[in-house]
C-alpha cells in the first residue's frame, strides 16, 4: 500500500512536468527536487495524521473496554 503511495507521489503533475519543462536547463534538476521533497513531506504528514488517528482510536477502545 505504502508503494503505490509513494509511486503517485513521485510522479509529476501535467502542470509540474509543463513548469519544469518551461524553466532553464539549468534550474530544471533543483524544480524536480523541490518538488519531490514537498511530495514526501505531504506524504509524511499524511502517515504520521493516519498513526495518530490509528493510536487514539486503539486508546479509546481500551478505554471503553474498561482498561
Amino acid at each position: 500500500m505504502v508503494s503505490a503511495i509513494t509511486s503517485g507521489v513521485r510522479s509529476n503533475t501535467a502542470q509540474e512536468s509543463k513548469w519544469i519543462a518551461s524553466a532553464p536547463p539549468e534550474m530544471q534538476g533543483q524544480m524536480k527536487s523541490q518538488i519531490l521533497m514537498q511530495k514526501e513531506q505531504e506524504l509524511c504528514q499524511m502517515l504520521a495524521q493516519a498513526m495518530k488517528q490509528m493510536s487514539e482510536l486503539s486508546k479509546s477502545t481500551i478505554r471503553n473496554i474498561g482498561g
